[in-house]
């Protein structure tokens, strides 16, 4: 047989059988290294690689599912990599993913879009046939997918997942609010602002900031609640905050991720408020680069851990959906920081 003219060929219209060719190997062979398993030699690697590069070879991965009844791709959708912690959380699933031998396509709607947007991504990605869904939103409910459970297995990542029939391998937001407020009373805080996000923006936000709230109340703690119901936003509160520091009112805040606690404290610097002499922060996730530099006492969620953990659940279920649900839950670790202080005399 002739090898292909690869003048002639249109990338997209190039088959397996031409890879296999011009790299004289079987189209069995070509398939094994573009799965990554079993085993293939390296110098056999090494060409089919070269006819990959040479053909602009892409695997039609509907195709491949659609034949064998399964697929060895899994969908993300994730929410918003501007955040550092979702930022990071996309790389550790994507090296997670590598090591399962499966393959990841991921979803990112519009940072300032809303759950039907979200429903829409979704949709994209289950229209590629994906084998297995993973969900790293605080937007979407457990009820706009549970539609699709009968299809796919899915597997909650980081968010609090309550649903039956949703495995869930998330924070432990209770826990992460309960050990951030603790710290802010162990030092002596006795009235604080509390950024407490709408569950329609983020439920994980929203779990922190109530379980902040209600455990500095448990201490005894005047607590003020400050919403956030706005998407696309970090810095809705931070002014009427900035009011209740200015009036005494308050001598802390707390904030349920370190993008809302860090645009607080550009807006305090603008009022030259001085943290932490007048007023202590405190952010959530420690998933941000050079914070240790800013000195902004957070709580690091165990990114890696889930991340690693979830893709195990999801490539399990992928070979046996009668596997049972669980809802695992990760708490932090408290970052101790420099922005968190004694609050000042009166």
């Amino acid at each position: 047989m002739a090898e292909p003219d690869h003048a002639t060929l249109e990338p997209l219209k190039v088959r397996m059988d031409d890879v296999a060719l011009l790299a004289r190997v079987s189209r069995a062979t070509v398939s094994r290294v573009l799965v990554g398993h079993p085993p293939v030699s390296a110098a056999t690697r090494e060409k089919v690689f070269n006819a990959v590069r040479e053909l602009g070879y892409v695997p039609n991965m509907m195709a491949r599912g659609l034949a064998t009844r399964s697929s060895d791709l899994v969908g993300l959708l994730l929410r918003d990599p501007r955040n550092p912690a979702y930022g990071l959380l996309h790389s550790q699933i994507q090296s997670a993913a590598s090591a399962q031998g499966l393959q990841l396509v991921t979803a990112v709607p519009h940072w300032a879009e809303a759950a039907e947007d979200e429903l829409a991504a979704l949709r994209r990605l289950l229209g590629l046939r994906v084998g297995g869904l993973l969900v790293s939103t605080g937007v979407i409910k457990a009820r706009d997918l549970e539609p699709f459970l009968e299809s796919v297995p899915v597997v909650s990542v980081g968010r609090v997942e309550d649903h039956p029939g949703i495995y869930g391998v998330s924070y432990d937001e209770d826990t992460n609010g309960a050990i951030l407020a603790d710290a802010v009373a162990a030092v002596g805080h006795r009235a604080v602002a509390v950024l407490v996000t709408g569950s329609a923006v983020s439920t994980a936000e929203n779990r922190r900031g109530t379980s902040m709230a209600a455990r500095l109340e448990g201490h005894g703690i005047q607590v003020v609640r400050v919403a956030a119901d706005k998407f696309g936003t970090t810095d809705e509160g931070n002014e009427d905050i900035v009011g209740l520091v200015q009036e005494r009112r308050v001598t802390a805040a707390m904030f349920p991720n370190d993008a809302r606690a860090v645009a607080f404290l550009r807006h305090a610097r603008a009022a030259s408020l001085d943290v932490p002499g007048d007023v202590s922060v405190t952010g959530c996730d420690g998933a941000g680069l050079g914070l240790d530099l800013l000195g902004l006492a957070t709580l690091r969620i165990p990114v890696e851990a889930v991340a690693s953990r979830a893709l195990e659940v999801l490539a399990d279920l992928m070979r046996d959906r009668s596997a049972p649900v669980r809802h695992e839950l990760y708490p932090g670790v408290f970052v101790p920081g420099s922005t968190l202080a004694p609050p000042p005399p009166r």
